[in-house]
């Protein structure tokens, strides 16, 4: 296991060091700025890169790397997977907003082409694409080693694969673009239909995986490595198997990808449980690497003083805190009833995910400071927040109030067998793979086993699914798996009326966002400054 100083000394730099990026690309940050304040979100699509490369540029190495850097930044925003895709993009029966007074906004389904949080994010996936495209369309003409340069292409690709997997999957039919767009002129661009998108990113994602290192090589997981790689096309065709494409032949693909980070038919198994589960989640906050278990991670580092930008993890989902010197959080995301009871009570997972305590504040100096901690009681379900991130095992100082330096879990060992079981089981029933998969993240958690009730495949898949939902919670898993599912609606709707009917008094307002809950919400809507410039799009059903 590394540290994050270690990784910083001894390797490649990813990302969110501002000073990586020289001055080309903070040259190019503020093009992209500008354009965006200019003209709104199409003009991610349609900017012209005959102003922003210069034909000085790729010439070596590190130039090439710059820019893989500014593809990688995309991850550790904000407005992305260290933000918003926690804390209110994804929205399920595991958490709510813990907020009465939140009664419009994505995270109650209550809002509409002009959100902000919608707006930001296919933004932002279109500024990963067109660095992508930039990188592509000029890495040929650096001079370095081809293996390094074939690796950058790779991650490259693969990187763009997956920016446009997470348009798919929250958007739909998409603008495919894969070239740097030669004109401001150029800003009509059609939608194009899902299946092409998802064939596009298989085909690229399969191209990386032979292209990228290996987890061992990289040493941590905030690049992309052939096991990432690996992990995220077996989820890329899982929901290619589920809803919409309900392309069942795709569980042969998604098990086949699974297959190659368990039992590997080439070199060593670089993978496997952390014994410890809580252990995952303090080694994102304190600047660890755990290869075996965390196989890829959205990247912050530091507290964004001086050069270094953190994220929000920790920070809006995570344990409400006043004090700085614990970490300061606003605890916005809140446990269900249905998930805390979904748990056993010998479930270790269960009181790391959902937190058993408060903290107590008291005035120094004008101050807040923890002065203790109530732990909560069983019939205090609803006033314990997300306990997953935690800023208390966070080791810079001194600690920012908004932002942290917590990363983000993108691909874990366990969701790769719990994939392998769900796929497995689709192709070949309930095999002994299959079982022995959902044992061993079941043994970890000390789960009661549950092998035998696994007497069909469809009973099997009750238990899959039931075990991502307690395994994965609050890791932006359960939307996206209830939608595959295709019982997103029915799930949350019943979920509403749970806890408009059995919620204490006071919490009831959580019940909003079940009962909001429609057929259209399996899409976000494409955002209103989008429909309004490009006249070739057009707008998701119901919105």
């Amino acid at each position: 296991m590394i540290n994050k100083n270690e990784k910083l000394r001894n390797g490649f730099r990813i990302p969110f060091l501002n000073s990586e990026m020289n001055n080309f690309y903070r040259f190019l940050s503020l093009v992209i700025f500008i354009i965006g304040l200019l003209s709104g979100c199409t003009d991610y699509l349609k900017k012209d890169p005959t102003f922003i490369v210069k034909e000085n540029y790729y010439n070596n190495a590190n130039d090439a790397n710059a820019a893989l850097v500014a593809v990688y930044d995309v991850l550790g925003r904000e407005q992305t997977f260290t933000g918003e895709v926690l804390e209110s993009l994804n929205t399920s029966d595991e958490g709510f907003y813990a907020r009465s007074g939140n009664v419009s906004g994505v995270s109650v389904y209550n809002y509409d082409a002009t959100s902000t949080e919608v707006t930001e994010f296919w933004q932002q996936m279109y500024i990963g694409i067109e660095r992508a495209n930039i990188l592509l369309n000029n890495i040929d003409k650096v001079d370095m080693p081809e293996a390094e340069k074939e690796a950058i292409k790779g991650e490259a690709k693969f990187l763009r694969a997956f920016y446009y997997f997470n348009l798919v999957i929250y958007f739909g039919d998409v603008p495919l673009k894969t070239t740097a767009t030669p004109s401001v002129n150029s800003v009509d661009i059609a939608r194009t239909p899902q299946r092409e998108v998802y064939n596009f990113i298989t085909r690229e994602m399969e191209e990386a995986e032979g292209m990228v290192k290996t987890a061992t090589q990289i040493g941590f997981g905030g690049r992309v490595s052939k096991s990432a790689v690996r992990g995220v096309l077996a989820k890329v065709y899982l929901k290619m198997a589920g809803a919409p494409l309900n392309d069942v032949s795709k569980y042969a693909e998604a098990l086949k990808w699974a297959k190659k980070i368990v039992f590997p038919e080439n070199g060593p198994t670089e993978h496997s449980l952390n014994p410890d589960y809580k252990q995952i989640f303090i080694n994102l906050a304190a600047d660890k690497y755990d290869i075996k278990e965390s196989i890829w991670e959205a990247e912050t580092y530091g507290n964004r003083f001086g050069d270094l930008e953190g994220g929000r993890v920790g920070n809006t989902i995570g344990l409400a805190c006043n004090d700085e010197s614990v970490g300061f959080s606003y605890g916005y995301i809140n446990t269900t009833a249905k998930l805390y009871n979904s748990y056993e009570a010998n479930d270790v997972r269960r009181d790391w995910n959902i937190a058993t305590y408060r903290y107590n504040h008291i005035t120094v100096d004008g101050f807040q400071r923890v002065r203790d901690s109530t732990f909560l009681t069983n019939t205090q379900i609803y006033e314990r927040n997300c306990g997953k991130y935690r800023r208390l095992f966070e080791q810079v100082k001194p600690k920012n109030k908004n932002y942290t330096p917590i990363n983000a879990p993108l691909l874990r060992y366990a969701d790769v067998l719990l994939m392998l079981a769900e796929s497995e089981n689709e192709v070949n029933g309930p095999t002994t793979i299959a079982i022995n998969a959902l044992k061993q993240v079941r043994d970890r958690a000390n789960a009661s086993n549950v092998s035998a009730l696994a007497t069909s495949k469809e009973e099997l898949r009750k238990l899959i699914q039931n075990e991502r939902f307690l395994e994965l919670a609050f890791e932006a898993n359960r939307k996206f798996d209830l939608i595959r599912w295709g019982i997103f609606t029915s799930t949350m709707n019943q979920l509403g009326n749970s806890i408009q009917t059995t919620a204490p008094t006071n919490f009831r307002y959580a019940s909003l966002a079940g009962r909001s809950v429609t057929v259209r919400d399996n899409l976000f809507p494409i955002p209103i400054r989008e429909t309004s410039l490009n006249r070739l799009i057009t707008q998701n059903p119901g919105w």
